[in-house]
């Protein structure tokens, strides 16, 4: 998938792009300039419109072709970008070379925009041609041939910009990056060394020497690295990486964790992140322990969701329904948890009451997506009712086409109900979805379902190298008993319960191990760690009160109505705006202007973008559709860390904050009398 963002790289080139100086008067004309007023206050609609009118009046005004195919592409409109672009180098004057360069930059990504690579090639080597000491026409080649995988043409043109200014962060970092993809480890830390040395504000670097020394396996130094990170940008999502890590580097995260959480008392990510690594490893009792530390510091950050994991994780399905119970008890409507409760009745074999409670989870026109018809088509399919299941998984891919797990769902209920070739349809499906994929967990059940044993294994083993966690042993567990392979299964299980697997309910229910349910070493197995969960469940876990955290305060909130919405002023990283208060919507959205102008104004930064379309640049981009996470949202004397926002293409699309916030805050009223949100 290409990972080139058009519109940051348009906004990137700043709306002086063409020297104004350098215009023709003759070119000025009335629209014109109204147009680059409205490219000012970012109307690209309206813009579009006045740059139209005068070309029709000025047909040979390149500046206006020029500026309207930056609108356009501002919009989302490539191909008629493209057409635009294509006149403005036809028409500016040929010894206008700076502007010249410019368009051509500009056309390399509209071409990039439309996934023709070898014309965004060509524009951008007519740029260099143009001015070949502008570095960041270099920069910008070396990402291309990165992202193809062509390292030794991305670092000459990173080296290029080196060479015109020897303290090129961006360059240092291109090579470095490269040296990473190629595994050559040593290589990437000098060069990152390098960069810590140029700049002390480019933080990124930690995260990428990171990566080098876990090549090396020298976990003190890339954790170091990674909390060093941390602490400079306050980005704890970067721990999440440690979660991928070996036992061994899981081993050093945890004592390094342990001692910050200790340094930093009220503190509630160390806790958090701590108790991630100790979920990570099968330590369930101090993950929930340092869930509630981190709860108590702060119970809007999702420990409750972890608690509850590590319950079912270690078999405690009672308590986990406990702590379910409890905050349902305060949040009936909250389906977040409405779907952990299912998903422990499940655990648990209780699916006609599963069935019942995924009912709630419908309860507007929002909630009918393809993760909710799934947990509601899982229910209806383990209690035996295989149309109502059948329909849900429909509806649910109705919704999303691409996830593979409802394919799968839905190719396993077609064989129970004997249509075998609407079977085979959807485990080719998901070989089309996932083939391609480097986290993959059920294309290797589709290999073998379409009779391919040599692919399942293939791909069961690249999965495990990637993560040999207890759910995938498991899994490959599950295949060779399918393949009739009963020791190699047996094998799998005891690594499984090694790491923690204790899900004897859902084994029981399990048709996947028939071939082995039955051999002395699986019974024995089963007994051995039976008794074991028996003896870690009799354990008194003092740490672990199913109590909610004290009774929080109340904050009252002033708002507006304009248009029938109530807008709410905040401070997002300590920027002014107003939000839309919208209890309609699930999630944080914020526009790509906002996000933009956010980024060049160092109210974000590249660490901050953390959704499936981030990639790591040597200069950080932002993405349409990608997910960033807000630092700091303020209102009403509230403060609200680490936001996940949503960044949509709707140039004047408002800040909504959704559910996904409003769901932190507890009770909320909305006196319309003080015009206050309570």
């Amino acid at each position: 998938m290409r990972k080139i963002c058009l519109l940051l790289a348009l906004f990137s080139i700043s709306l002086g792009i063409l020297a104004q100086e350098d215009v023709p008067k003759k070119f000025k004309t009335y629209n014109y300039l109204r147009g680059m007023e409205c490219m000012e206050e970012e109307d690209y609609s309206t813009a579009v419109n006045f740059f139209e009118k005068d070309i029709a009046e000025n047909p040979k005004n390149g500046y206006s072709h020029f500026y309207l195919s930056l609108a356009q592409g501002a919009l989302g409109e490539y191909g008629e970008a493209l057409k635009a672009n294509d006149k403005a180098i036809a028409c500016l004057p040929k010894k206008d070379t700076e502007n010249l360069n410019k368009a051509y930059s500009l056309r390399s990504k509209l071409h990039l925009e439309l996934e023709d690579t070898v014309a965004a090639l060509d524009d951008m080597a007519m740029a260099i041609k143009i001015n070949p000491k502008d570095a960041e026409l270099y920069q910008d080649r070396g990402q291309i041939y990165y992202e193809q995988g062509r390292y030794d043409l991305s670092d000459a043109d990173y080296q290029k910009s080196i060479d015109l200014d020897p303290n090129d962060v961006v360059g240092y970092m291109g090579i470095g990056r490269n040296a990473n993809k190629q595994k050559h480890w040593e290589e990437a830390i000098a060069l990152f060394d390098k960069v810590e040395k140029l700049s002390n504000d480019y933080t990124k670097v930690y995260t990428f020497r990171a990566e080098s020394y876990l090549g090396l396996k020298k976990y003190n130094e890339a954790i170091d690295d990674i909390i060093n990170y941390v602490e400079k940008e306050q980005d704890y999502m970067a721990l999440f990486t440690i979660a991928g890590m070996d036992d061994t580097a899981l081993s050093v995260a945890r004592t390094k964790l342990k001692l910050k959480t200790m340094q930093n008392p009220g503190d509630s990510y160390w806790p958090y992140y701590l108790a991630h690594v100790e979920q990570k490893m099968g330590d369930f009792k101090s993950a929930i322990t340092h869930y509630q530390l981190s709860d108590e510091n702060d119970g809007t950050n999702g420990s409750l969701s972890n608690i509850i994991g590590c319950c079912t994780d270690m078999g405690d399905y009672q308590r986990a329904m406990e702590f379910v119970d409890n905050a349902l008890a305060e949040d009936s409507t909250n389906t977040g948890l409405i779907g952990r409760k299912i998903d422990v009745l499940i655990d648990m074999g209780k699916y006609e009451e599963a069935e019942e409670w995924a009912e709630k989870l419908f309860q507007d026109g929002d909630s009918y997506t393809a993760n909710n018809f799934y947990l509601r088509g899982f229910s209806h399919y383990k209690a035996g009712h295989f149309e109502a299941a059948l329909e849900d998984y429909n509806m649910g891919i109705a919704d999303d086409a691409e996830l593979p797990y409802l394919y799968f769902q839905r190719a396993r209920l077609h064989e129970k109900m004997g249509n075998s070739e609407l079977a085979r349809a959807d485990y080719a499906k998901i070989v089309e979805l996932e083939k391609d994929s480097t986290d993959f967990n059920i294309i290797p059940y589709a290999y073998l379902a379409l009779g391919d044993r040599a692919k399942a294994v293939e791909s069961l083993e690249v999965m495990l190298r990637a993560d040999n966690s207890k759910g995938n042993l498991y899994d490959a567990c599950c295949l060779y008993s399918l393949m009739g392979e009963k020791d190699k299964a047996i094998d799998y299980l005891e690594q499984s319960f090694e790491k923690g697997w204790r899900s004897f309910i859902h084994m029981e229910n399990d048709s996947d191990l028939d071939n082995i349910r039955d051999t002395d070493r699986y019974k024995a197995l089963v007994e051995k760690y039976k008794a074991l969960l028996e003896k870690e469940l009799s354990i008194d876990d003092k740490g672990a009160s199913t109590d909610n955290k004290e009774q929080g305060t109340v904050s009252e909130v002033p708002f507006t109505k304009e248009g029938g919405v109530c807008k709410v002023k905040c401070q997002i990283n300590g920027l002014p705006l107003h939000f839309v208060f919208d209890t309609g919507a699930s999630d944080v959205s914020i526009s790509m202007v906002e996000a933009n102008f956010m980024m060049k104004n160092g109210y974000l930064s590249s660490s901050d973008v953390v959704g499936r379309q981030r990639y790591l640049d040597a200069n950080g981009n932002v993405a349409e559709g990608t997910i960033i996470n807000i630092k700091k949202v303020n209102f009403g004397g509230m403060d609200l860390t680490n936001v996940r926002a949503s960044v949509v293409r709707n140039q004047k699309a408002p800040l909504l904050l959704g559910q996904s916030v409003l769901a932190k805050l507890g009770k909320i009223e909305i006196d319309n009398s003080k015009k206050v949100l309570r």
